[in-house]
């Protein structure tokens, strides 16, 4: 997938509708690459390097909150005191973080909670959107990129970890993206 950022900028609608539609896109592919892992298929870390489906998938939830919704959304309020811990990476700025060689270790919250965890997420997002002049918008684009981008990363590196871990199986599984 190619960042949003080329087509969503010139695109008819409000700013508010394009950073919807850029974001939804992003995020959805996040899934679309999830949707065929199993529950436990998304808790592997085969090794210290990679990190669990799961964990990306919240990790990059993470972020939205943290640095859009928590630093420009007036009353938002973390979905769960305890994920800023479990799902902060090296944000050293944003407090500590559990270990990275430790992630596969995590057997809650599920893959299900996670994405009822991403779905908050998202709709407070575009409620976010929606609510906020388009100044504000605006001046908030450099920080939208850097989170599609962000996201896409992880993306990849989530292809990358369960290709990874399903290579350690000996009953290879096949990933259908």
């Amino acid at each position: 997938m190619t960042a949003p950022a080329a087509s969503w900028v010139s695109e008819p609608g409000s700013l508010a509708q394009r950073l919807g539609q850029a974001f939804m896109a992003v995020r959805d592919e996040t899934e679309r690459r999830a949707a065929s892992l199993s529950a436990e298929d998304q808790l592997v870390q085969s090794m210290p390097d990679a990190s669990p489906a799961k964990w990306h998938r919240a990790h990059v939830t993470w972020f939205w909150e943290q640095f859009l919704l928590g630093d420009h959304a007036p009353g938002y309020t973390p979905y769960h005191p305890d994920y800023a811990y479990l799902f902060n990476s090296y944000y050293v700025s944003a407090g500590p973080r559990h270990g990275r060689a430790q992630r596969g270790h995590l057997t809650r919250p599920g893959a299900d909670a996670v994405t009822a965890y991403r779905r908050h997420v998202d709709a407070a997002v575009l409620k976010f959107f929606s609510e906020t002049d388009d100044a504000k918008l605006a001046s908030l684009v450099p920080l939208l990129e850097v989170g599609f981008n962000h996201e896409q990363q992880h993306q990849e590196l989530m292809l990358t970890d369960i290709l990874h871990a399903f290579a350690q199986n000996p009953i290879p599984p096949a990933y259908d993206p």
